[in-house]
């Protein structure tokens, strides 16, 4: 006799009709098995991409119509971006044992845009979901590396000190570390785990081996200075406790690399360039790429010049690609432990308001990794919308409703902005 058959209880509450979808996909609903056994992923599939949602939202309507229900967090929500025309559509929940159980299985046809967003066409809702995407855009494909002018001769580059802070990251740090340490540009690198119980400490060990300071790698070899696996008070602790390992004048530069990002071959030393050759500048960041769990590009951002209005209502800026000079880090304060979420935003916004130079550079610096057991994904749905809203009106010195933040024409018209540099890009054009 066979196992007994799997009986998963699911309902989808948005959308509520699916005659006349668009081409961006918000589903929100809840599903759980009735032996008490755990949903741990969802998925949308298509012929042609797999969009992956976050599970365990709180949904305690469910738990209390539906005793069997095992707890209030049966809530699970999918995003993401559809081609137009007819598409087979597969809605599937992970049980704990690895297997996937069928929601929803039907066809529908998505609604085509009659203008491009860069000339008028789309919505908050579809410039958001096409021009800065969290989620699989097109179908994954091997990341395209960048092409950074060559270093001019003569510069005296700034010392660049980076800290990556970790926890139960392994499968991705390995992939983050050699992206720092394998540039062609000397860097001061420090890893702060947090205890990790997944082999993270074993290694970072090895890569301390090869790379620590008693490496004999010639010049100009990055170095991993310092490491610690141990507790911690959470990520901006962790990385406020890597920086104070570092060290440098005013005029060098710092950056934090999150454990499942990666920098760009090339990267670090064209920063370092760019900073060298712009005295005068104090904070640079650059485009993203959106990459998968198998480090395959999903998706592109295209982000205009720096816009500092912008800035105070929204954070477009990819963390991953920010650098900043350490006399602006000290007169801004450092990192807000009081944030967990929008702590970037938070230090974006303290260090325009200390009246630092901030600038877009036109080139994809590094990747930032989309997948379910992320950060961005996990705290969106508790503290970090929260944080947001404090940060925007902290900021205004007013309540900031969403519905301003989606009509503002200021923001729509940076969004647009992004799509016309995607089109040109599109068109073998690198815009400034």
């Amino acid at each position: 006799m066979g196992p007994p058959a799997v009986s998963l209880l699911s309902y989808i509450d948005q959308p509520a009709d699916w005659s006349d979808p668009s081409r961006c996909v918000i589903i929100r609903g809840w599903c759980f098995v009735d032996d008490g056994r755990t949903v741990t992923g969802i998925r949308l599939r298509t012929a042609d991409r797999e969009l992956h949602g976050v599970v365990g939202l709180p949904r305690p309507d469910v738990r209390a119509a539906l005793p069997a229900a095992p707890d209030e967090n049966t809530g699970f929500e999918i995003r993401g971006t559809l081609p137009a025309g007819r598409q087979h559509l597969v809605i599937e929940a992970r049980l704990a044992d690895g297997t996937w159980a069928t929601i929803m299985d039907r066809q529908v046809r998505i609604r085509r845009l009659l203008l491009p967003l860069w000339l008028g066409g789309g919505d908050w809702t579809e410039l958001m979901f096409f021009q800065m995407p969290a989620h699989m855009a097109h179908p994954p494909h091997p990341v395209r590396h960048e092409t950074f002018p060559a270093s001019r001769p003569g510069l005296v580059r700034p010392k660049l000190s980076i800290v990556t802070p970790s926890y139960q990251q392994a499968r991705y740090l390995g992939e983050t570390m050699r992206s720092v340490l394998e540039q062609d540009v000397a860097v001061e690198y420090v890893v702060q785990d947090g205890g990790s119980t997944d082999g993270s400490a074993e290694l970072i060990e090895q890569m301390a081996k090869d790379h620590g300071p008693s490496s004999r790698l010639p010049p100009p070899a990055s170095r991993l200075v310092a490491w610690t696996s141990a507790r911690d008070g959470g990520q901006a602790n962790a990385i406020a406790r890597g920086f104070a390992q570092t060290s440098g004048g005013p005029d060098d530069v710092m950056a934090w690399l999150n454990s499942d990002d990666y920098y760009q071959p090339g990267a670090l030393a064209f920063v370092a360039d760019y900073f060298a050759a712009h005295p005068e500048v104090d904070v640079l960041y650059g485009h993203r790429i959106v990459v998968d769990e198998e480090s395959r590009e999903i998706a592109r951002w295209f982000l205009p010049t720096h816009d500092a209005g912008v800035l105070r209502l929204n954070d477009f800026v990819p963390q991953e690609t920010l650098f900043w000079r350490r006399r602006v880090w000290d007169r801004a304060g450092g990192l807000d432990p009081a944030y967990n979420f929008a702590m970037d935003w938070d230090l974006l916004l303290r260090l325009d308001a200390a009246g630092a130079r901030i600038v877009r550079v036109p080139y994809f610096l590094a990747c930032f990794r989309a997948h379910a057991a992320q950060k961005t994904a996990a705290f969106m749905h508790s503290s970090g919308q929260d944080e947001i809203t404090r940060l925007r009106e902290r900021t205004h010195g007013r309540r900031f409703p969403a519905h301003e933040i989606e009509r503002h024409p200021r923001l729509m018209a940076y969004l647009r902005r992004s799509a016309f540099l995607q089109f040109l890009w599109g068109l073998g054009f690198r815009a400034g």
